[in-house]
């Protein structure tokens, strides 16, 4: 995360519940919230999850808030880099993986000597484990460090994702019945049958990918966490799918 920026002054106008403003005030950013201080008054936190939306300009602001609230906020050159770490600090994708049972516990591999050329039965699970995460892993790895909501959403493209999951299902197929077509496709419709929901969550990751996308820019952080949100379930849906996949690769 980037260090907080420099306070800096600000006309502020707009409304906040309710409350109509025309003020000169300090602009500060913590770990969780903007914050407005002012002369002769309490100061103001606009907590991050509060914000639905930024409108950035060289040096103008506008931060759209919850219930319709608007503040336009106006200042020098220093705003819109104040405003692009307002956005790292918002937009940055929680951890992804916490708490599921199967991307940290990989299967190991066994321990064989150097001469050894026959795979054994952790082997082949482990090679259906590396194929069955390794698009998600390597979508996880490519939006590390990005904060632009778009950038992420182009970086985890649901579409890819979708192809690349089916991609995986065939691949553990062809390793389990490498010489038998009929059972190869048997094999890979049963994985893609037991990832129903994965696939679900994959096109609701499209949808919610789409609003960040093409959506306005007033909305555009709410239609994050939404996309957030999906791109959760896509996880989490792999994860539990891989238990009934990894049982049909130890039954061949």
């Amino acid at each position: 995360m980037t260090s907080a920026p420099t306070p800096l002054p600000v006309r502020v106008v707009g409304i906040v519940r309710g409350r109509d403003i025309n003020a000169t005030g300090i602009l500060a950013l913590d770990h969780d919230a903007m914050v407005l201080e002012w002369p002769q008054a309490a100061a103001w936190r606009l907590a991050l999850d509060g914000i639905e939306g930024l409108g950035i300009g060289a040096q103008g602001l506008t931060v759209y808030l919850r219930d319709h609230d608007v503040l336009e906020l106006t200042g020098d050159d220093a705003l819109q880099p104040f405003a692009l770490a307002v956005m790292d600090r918002a937009c940055r994708l929680p951890e992804l993986t916490r708490g599921l049972r199967h991307f940290g516990a990989t299967p190991h591999r066994a321990e064989r000597g150097a001469a050894a050329t026959i795979p054994t039965d952790r082997d082949v699970l482990q090679a259906a484990h590396d194929a069955w995460f390794g698009p998600l892993l390597a979508a996880r790895r490519a939006v590390h460090g990005v904060s632009d909501p778009v950038r992420q959403v182009a970086l985890m493209d649901a579409v890819a994702l979708t192809e690349a999951m089916t991609g995986a299902s065939a691949q553990i197929a062809q390793q389990l019945a490498p010489t038998d077509a009929a059972e190869r496709r048997a094999i890979e419709a049963a994985i893609e049958d037991e990832a129903r929901a994965l696939f679900t969550a994959l096109e609701r990751l499209r949808v919610t990918g789409d609003l960040v996308r093409h959506g306005a820019t007033d909305t555009r952080f709410a239609d994050w966490r939404r996309w957030v949100s999906a791109v959760h379930g896509v996880f989490a849906s792999a994860d539990e799918a891989w238990t009934v996949v990894a049982e049909l690769v130890r039954e061949h």
